[in-house]
């Protein structure tokens, strides 16, 4: 029969006396028997804290089933993955003062508290017990034996794919456990999984908000706490439901929070059958922003190239354009910023093409399409026919800028940057989003769900899917 062990008493052994919400964390494992646990935490709420003591009472456990543990076989291993080393350190750091309190000898070799170099990990019992910190910057150290039990710390900023591809399946062999803690940012993929933690149809999963005031030994005084007021000081009212309210506000940190280089990001192939086009976003002391586009029949956007250049004229920069190749026979139209008339008859009259319209509008309505083209879907193309989500557009490797950018533009998050539209993002690493803005609103527009179907050049026909599905893409990944 196997020992029972109190993990109360081993939590007083160590000193630890958690607060009411962490009781609940630790407690769900037993009493809702989720296996994942999902933690959308405020700053200073003890994250790591509960999660290094969780991992304290597996290592008392494994003590009393070494007979059923073999360091070469079944051996109980556990990881913990942040973003970067220094994420995960900090569940490390206190599983490694509780068995260094508790008196318990660690392997040597084996065990190393070495969090300048990354290397953190802890040998038991001969090697039938083990903790390895990982960061998830480096995917391919992501692979290894079954797990019975793995810590995302800061999941919120980790890729889906680091739980879907890596993770989880290391978890099925013994149905090991996970806890995911993370202050939230925005509604991305953490947020999916804490909305199936509140979902009865998911018994597996449980989910708990915890708002920094949760941790009444921190904050005695609650949401009024002193301390809660000075930490807020200078947040937006946003910055601070997410930071410290633990909520999932929509409009706090970065505008494209599904951009993903390992999904937006591919080597691309120019295609002469596909619809060709271009985005202008017009500055100087700005840059002057040019982005190459394609769409495929079944409204997939390309984005093959980029011009960026500042204090150029806009003929110097059409000049630059057309011999980049970023001008083909068969661009159909170009779609521009309204706001410079003049400039886009310089465009139309040097490249004997016309302009679109319709390309201005709110600001996020235009974010809002190219965000909904973003989002990972099924495929739907005939020669890809995996199964596997993609998104419907996608960048090529050249378009440096455009990468940046659409990783660095935010929204305001301190009262200083707020303003009168503090509903729109920084005018800071905006060029060549504005610019691909203007392709959508004046290609898809805002009239339904891909705008005006019936105009010309605005979308595929079942007919040319038909054609479409009978031939091999040219696209190459």
């Amino acid at each position: 029969m196997a020992k029972v062990i109190s993990i109360k008493a081993i939590f007083d052994k160590v000193g630890y006396k958690p607060h009411a919400a962490q009781r609940k964390i630790h407690g769900a494992k037993q009493t809702a028997k989720a296996r994942f646990r999902v933690v959308c935490a405020g700053r200073r709420t003890g994250k790591s804290t509960f999660g290094g003591h969780e991992l304290t009472f597996e290592a008392i456990r494994a003590y009393y089933r070494q007979k059923d543990l073999d360091p070469f076989e079944r051996r109980a291993e556990f990881w913990i993955v942040g973003p970067e080393y220094s994420d995960a350190e900090k569940e490390f750091r206190v599983v490694w003062g509780d068995l260094v309190r508790l008196g318990i000898p660690m392997d040597h070799p084996g065990s190393y508290n070495n969090p300048q170099n990354g290397q953190m990990s802890i040998s038991l019992y001969g090697g039938r017990f083990l903790i390895h910190c990982k960061s998830a910057k480096y995917p391919n150290s992501l692979v290894g034996e079954a797990l019975e039990g793995v810590i995302l710390a800061e999941a919120a900023k980790l890729k889906p794919s680091i739980w879907t591809k890596f993770i989880r399946p290391m978890l099925a062999d013994y149905r090991g456990w996970a806890i995911m803690t993370s202050t939230p940012e925005g509604k991305n993929w953490f947020y999916e999984m804490y909305m199936m933690g509140l979902n009865s149809e998911h018994p597996d999963w449980w989910s708990i908000r915890m708002p920094s005031w949760a941790n009444n030994i921190l904050f005695p005084g609650g949401k009024d706490d002193p301390e809660i007021h000075s930490m807020s000081a200078g947040m937006t009212d946003e910055k601070f439901n997410q930071e410290i309210g633990a909520e999932f506000a929509e409009y706090v940190g970065r505008v494209f929070k599904d951009f993903d280089e390992e999904f937006h990001v591919e080597k691309l192939r120019f295609n002469p059958e596909w619809k060709t086009f271009a985005a202008i976003d017009y500055g100087w002391e700005n840059p002057f922003v040019w982005l190459l586009i394609q769409v495929d029949p079944f409204d997939n956007v390309y984005v093959l190239g980029e011009h960026y250049a500042s204090h150029l004229t806009v003929e110097e920069n059409i000049d630059e354009v057309v011999k980049k190749g970023l001008a083909p026979a068969n661009l159909q139209m170009i779609y521009p910023d309204p706001a410079s008339p003049s400039d886009t008859a310089v465009v139309t009259r040097m490249l004997k093409v016309r302009a679109g319209g319709h390309t201005g509008g709110p600001l996020k309505d235009r974010l809002e399409l190219i965000r909904r083209w973003m989002k990972l879907k099924p495929d739907d193309r005939p020669n890809n026919a995996s199964g596997y989500l993609k998104p419907k557009l996608v960048f090529d490797v050249s378009c440096v800028n455009l990468h940046r950018e659409f990783g660095a533009y935010r929204y305001p998050d301190t009262k200083s940057e707020q303003s009168e539209a503090s509903e729109n993002p920084l005018k800071k690493d905006d060029h060549t989003p504005e610019a691909l803005g203007r392709f959508f609103a004046g290609y898809y527009g805002n009239a339904g769900r891909y705008g005006d179907m019936n105009r010309p050049g605005a979308g595929a026909t079942r007919k040319t899917k038909a054609k479409f599905k009978s031939r091999v893409h040219s696209r190459a990944r």
